[in-house]
């Protein structure tokens, strides 16, 4: 049997199955953060692009596939919360040793599905949006064992199992991070944001140069980036915003030996609340004026996240 005991986390990387529910023309993408420790489960299920319903016809659905005793199972984790411009996050907690209440582990599980169910018609089928393969380090479970595709669209969800889960609280999750120790709960997401903007500045002769500021408080070198879906899954607004402008720029601020030490985003928006991704909250506090533009309330510029080369966010100095 898994040892629960010790700390462990994994990630489930989600992967696109179907074009029918995304928001905007752009990949849908999502990941699972999974982490035990103490014999408990903590879970955080992220997605960006999914089509938001706002009258609820449709839901979507966190859903785990496996085999026990060479039978399919499967569990309702719950609902996902998606906002109106199609990204979110929704944190789960789960006993790892009986995940679904019917003595089925964690490990039982191989697979993991987002997918659209209808709240009207109760006998329309599962739609997959997203599927991930759950990599077990058990040695008695095969990799690359996975429920077949029409056993995932014929199942049948059972309401009873989605109301232990669907409402999940964000003070849960805080409860989490300071259990297993806030650095090592954010440590993927600095490894993320570095690798993203190494390889971005290794692939810097693919992108434009420009110069988008007048008097540029940051001193970077910029790159303005056209394909808004490599944009890393940190702000659900920056996404959208990007995706409205239809560019985002890329700045590396280089040491006296030309290394980079300091990374730049810069999400194209007005110097309005309304335009500053999620309010600030990920990081996007700075704001400068493009080109010519006057600092004004209203005026057009970008609004600037600063990263430094363990990942962590910064504030801009000015």
């Amino acid at each position: 049997m898994m040892n629960y005991v010790r700390y462990r986390r994994s990630f489930v990387m989600l992967e696109e199955q179907s074009r029918d529910y995304c928001a905007r023309d752009a990949p849908i993408k999502g990941y699972l953060k999974v982490e035990t420790g103490n014999n408990k489960g903590a879970m955080r299920c992220v997605v960006q692009n999914l089509r938001y319903y706002s009258r609820g016809d449709y839901i979507y659905k966190l859903i785990f596939f496996g085999k026990s005793r060479d039978k399919t199972i499967h569990y309702v984790m719950g609902n996902l919360i998606v906002n109106r411009y199609g990204n979110g996050e929704t944190y789960f907690r789960f006993n790892p040793l009986d995940m679904d209440g019917k003595g089925n582990a964690y490990h039982d599980f191989t697979v993991a599905i987002v997918a659209a169910t209808s709240s009207i018609n109760e006998k329309e089928p599962l739609h997959p949006v997203l599927k991930g393969v759950i990599r077990q380090e058990s040695p008695s479970k095969r990799q690359d064992e996975e429920p077949l595709d029409d056993e995932i669209e014929k199942c049948e969800v059972e309401t009873e199992k989605e109301e232990v889960c669907e409402e999940v609280k964000h003070e849960e999750a805080e409860d989490v991070r300071e259990e297993n120790g806030r650095h090592r709960y954010n440590s993927f997401y600095n490894e993320y944001l570095v690798r993203y903007c190494i390889h971005t500045c290794d692939a810097a002769s693919e992108y434009d140069d420009v110069t988008p500021f007048e008097n540029d408080r940051t001193n970077a070198r910029w790159k303005r980036i056209r394909d808004v879906s490599s944009l890393p899954l940190v702000s659900p607004g920056a996404h959208f915003f990007a995706g409205q402008y239809k560019h985002y720029l890329f700045g590396a601020k280089p040491d006296p030996e030309g290394r980079a030490e300091e990374f730049y985003i810069a999400i194209p928006g007005r110097f309005t609340q309304e335009e500053q991704p999620d309010g600030g909250k990920s990081g996007f506090v700075y704001w400068q004026p493009m080109m010519g533009a006057p600092e004004d309330k209203g005026s057009y510029g970008y609004w600037i996240v600063a990263i430094d080369k363990n990942g962590d966010i910064l504030e801009v100095k000015t």
